[in-house]
Formats: structure tokens, sequence, C-alpha cells
């Protein structure tokens, strides 16, 4: 392994490392420079790409006013990218950001697709400027609905009661929503209850209490509700078994999940996706059974991503795993993709872990030789409106 960290793809010196600058600048805050960094690139004769707007319209969402993100929108419709999924959505958010409803209205009727991101986007634009009317019209997830009455002082309960009030709550769609609100302010015992006060439970009903209970650690309740919703002969689908095996990843419940994630397809016809088996690396990473979860890697249909090669990477560093965790390195490396700060740190900490301190300086000195900071860590609280962002270490 001595001579593997100088046998690597290293980022390009040409876009993709000006996106990074750029984006980095946005990540700090400093819109300005960003834009500034944006003009010096287009001077020396390099273009914006689709990866770039995103970043710019981000950064133009944070100001004063709209016309730098104007500006931009006509650009993207002249370098070709305006129909790009990911610059659609950006444009979506910056608009919502100024409050330009009508101008994302009009971006949101043009995308050809629109995603669950999208969708929340729109309804957020119409939360955010108080017109609920126009969004109850609109409703295709009651999850932004929520947000934008907890953004009007109308909390927890009160949402529940305006449901009532309004006439939504036999919705089942609402049902889902209520559910999944009390799950994520932690009072799952309340979500329970409005899942059993329901008359009428369709298969998003029981997922999001299924996700709900997995997502509190409850592993053999989301399992009896399972058992409960298979007896009411609701067929459970693919975002089921993702409820379900995450609930048994984070209860070690590894035999059950292994039946279920191999009962997918035999019983239920099923094909497993790549969350499916991104759950089954992360159960097996967990229960230290860390060459099983490798072999299921190798095995699975699908080009194992950043998420599942990282977490099983984690775990190997966790157990200090030094075997399983070179054979994933040389999986990481030999994709051909920049190895990220993020995986470069990751390959270090392995070394170090296990004591191997000669190799984990190789990687260190590898991020140093080729300009690669690690990104600092950092959570966003938004309070009354306002984003506050805070740094680890």
């Amino acid at each position: 392994m001595a001579g593997l960290a100088y046998n690597c793809v290293l980022p390009s010196p040409e876009m993709r490392q000006w996106n990074e600058i750029i984006k980095k600048h946005v990540l700090n805050g400093d819109a300005v420079q960003a834009m500034v960094t944006y003009v010096n690139v287009q001077e020396i004769g390099l273009h914006a790409d689709n990866f770039t707007f995103p970043i710019l319209l981000k950064a133009a969402g944070s100001w004063s006013s709209p016309c730098i993100g104007l500006a931009l929108h006509g650009q993207t419709i002249k370098a070709g990218f305006s129909s790009h999924v990911f610059v659609q959505t950006a444009l979506l958010n910056m608009y919502r950001s100024h409050r330009c409803v009508a101008d994302a209205c009009k971006v949101f009727e043009k995308m050809p697709v629109k995603d669950v991101v999208a969708w929340n986007s729109i309804l957020d634009a119409y939360a955010s400027t108080d017109q609920m009317d126009d969004a109850l019209k609109n409703i295709i997830t009651w999850n932004t609905m929520v947000k934008g009455f907890l953004q009007n002082e109308l909390y927890g309960t009160e949402v529940h009661i305006y449901a009532i009030e309004n006439g939504l709550a036999s919705s089942p769609h609402v049902t889902t929503a209520l559910i999944d609100m009390y799950a994520k302010c932690g009072s799952m015992q309340q979500g329970l209850q409005v899942f059993y006060k329901s008359q009428v439970k369709d298969i998003y009903c029981w997922n999001a209490l299924i996700s709900g209970l997995a997502l509190h650690g409850h592993g053999h309740a989301a399992l009896n509700i399972f058992n409960k919703m298979r007896k009411n002969h609701t067929r459970p689908d693919d975002i089921t078994f993702i409820g379900l095996l995450s609930a048994c990843s984070h209860s070690g419940l590894v035999q059950e999940g292994s039946q279920l994630f191999y009962s997918m397809q035999k019983e239920f016809g099923i094909s497993p996706k790549i969350e499916h088996y991104g759950c089954m690396v992360d159960l097996l990473s967990r229960a230290r059974h860390l060459d099983c979860a490798l072999q299921l890697i190798k095995t699975m249909p699908f080009k194992p991503g950043e998420a599942i090669l990282g977490a099983l990477l984690s775990a190997c560093i966790v157990h200090q795993d030094l075997e399983v965790g070179e054979r994933v390195v040389k999986l990481i490396s030999s994709r051909g993709n920049y190895l990220s700060d993020g995986e470069l740190m990751m390959f270090s900490n392995l070394y170090a872990s296990c004591g191997q301190w000669e190799e984990a300086s190789k990687w260190r000195e590898m991020m140093n030789d080729t300009g690669i900071v690690k990104t600092a860590g950092f959570s966003v609280v938004e309070v009354n409106g306002k984003f506050h962002k805070f740094l680890a270490g």
C-alpha cells in the first residue's frame, strides 16, 4: 500500500478547481468574493458549467437585490444550462430567497421533471410570503406547509389543530405529514396516536410510522408495525424496506435485517435498489461484519457510490480493521474519480487508528502537496427566519 497514495487521480486544475474555490467562498458566507472569482474565471477564458451556476445562484440568493440573480439566469440561458435540473432548482431557490414568487412559479412551470425538492421549494416560496391559501391549492407534500406554519409561530399541536379545523386531518397525506412531523420533533408517542386514530391508512402512513420508529432506534417496534401492515393486507414497497432496514441497523438486528433484505425479491417481487444495499452495508458495518459488508458491495449490481464506501471505511476506522480498510481504500482509489478532502482524511485516519503512522502521514502530505484543504464541518440553525452557522473546531 506504500505507493498507493501517489497513484491516485488528482483534482483538475481547470473549471472543477475554480468551482471548488467559488463554493468555498459561498460556504464561508462571502458571496461578493464568489462573484469576483467568477468574473476572474471568465476573464481567463474559462466558462461556467452546470456545477458553477447552482453555486453562484446560491450566492445570489443572499444578495439584498435580485439583480445579480436575474443576470445569472440570463447567462444560464445563453450558456445552454437553463434546462439542467440542478440549475433549475437553484434558480427556483434563488427567486424564493428574494420572495419573487411569480418568477419562481415561471421556473417551476418550465421544469420538465418536478421532483420532491422542486415541489418543496415552490411550496416554501408560498409559505415564506404568507400565501398559505395558494400553497393549500397546490398541496403535494404537507411537510413544507408544516414548515410554513412553524415560521408563523404556530407550533407542534397547533399545526395538528389547524389540520383538524380545516378538514385536512382525514387525508392520508396529512396523516403522513403529521406522523413525520411528530417523529422529527421527538414526539413519537403523539405520532403513534395520529396513526392509530386515522381511519384511512395508505402505504405512505405505514411507511412514515416505520421510518419514524427507525429514526428513534425502535427496531422491534418497527418490525411489529410491519407485521400489522401485512395483516392489514397493505403491500409494502421499496420505501417500506428502506425504513425497516434502517430500523434494524440502528437496533443491531442483523439476522432480522438480512431476512428482510433477501425476502424483498423472493416474497414481494421488489428488486433491491442501491439504497437498500446501503442500509445493509450500514447494518453489517455497525455489527462489525466488515468482510461481509465488503463482499455485499462487490456482488451488488450497482457501482458503489461515495456514501456506501465511505460508511464501510468509517466502520473500519472505528473497529480498527486495517485489512478490510485497505481493500476499501483500493476500491475508492480505483474508481478514477477525484479524491475529495474527506476521503483523503479518512485514508489517513484509517492508518492512524491502526498505528500505521508513516502511511497516515503520506496521505496527509498528499493533501498538503496538492493544496487540498479539509473543509471545516459546520451546522446551521434557523431562528426566526435567520440562519446561524457554527463551525467545528
